[in-house]
């Protein structure tokens, strides 16, 4: 997969979105959202690791096949990372899961929403962490930009406009109410 960094830029500002609406109380299109921004990661991880264990290329075709079923990318997942993820990061993740489901009413028996903002962002913070360090050496420092190609976009004037309307620029949103933050390994300065 040659878009290696738009996908992880893509990841951050779906968990930025995640975010805000967790924030504003928007728990039943966050969890989706925050299920987006991990799949992508998981996605990611996945070929990164194939090209260093295997010098195999994944392409997206390749990616489909796992669909947006969290629970078995997560399972996979952990087969090649070699730390111990404990029986919250399960519950975690299958929570997102049912949170794609949850999304038509037609699907509605019960829910079970978590409005955890410090959950969210230990779980992202501790995968976008890990998963740059497997970023080729001549894309380390870019993968180091939060939000990549998408946060190069802002101008002053976007900035300016966002505040007129009253709302919070994303490195504003990403470190609002943020306890992981300080974690997060990405050039601050930038944001």
């Amino acid at each position: 997969m040659k878009k290696r960094l738009e996908y992880l830029g893509m990841a951050d500002f779906d968990y930025l979105a995640a975010r805000l609406l967790m924030i504003h109380g928007l728990v039943t299109v966050a969890l989706p959202k925050a299920a987006e921004a991990v799949e992508k990661l998981m996605k990611l991880f996945l070929v990164l690791e194939a090209k260093i264990s295997r010098n195999e290329n994944l392409t997206a075709k390749d990616l489909k096949g796992y669909g947006h079923d969290l629970e078995r990318l997560f399972a996979q997942f952990k087969t090649k990372v070699p730390v111990t993820f404990g029986g919250e990061w399960d519950d975690y993740v299958k929570c997102l899961q049912e949170s794609y489901t949850y999304r038509y009413p037609e699907h509605w028996t019960q829910y079970r929403a978590e409005l955890d903002l410090d959950k969210l962002d230990f779980v992202y913070v501790h995968m976008r962490n890990n998963i740059i360090l497997n970023f080729p050496l001549e894309e380390r420092q870019r993968v180091r930009h939060f939000g990549t190609f998408l946060y190069d976009a802002y101008t002053a004037e976007a900035f300016d406009l966002i505040g007129r309307l009253g709302g919070k620029n994303p490195g504003e949103i990403l470190r609002l109410s943020n306890q992981q933050f300080a974690l997060l390994d990405i050039d601050a300065s930038r944001i």
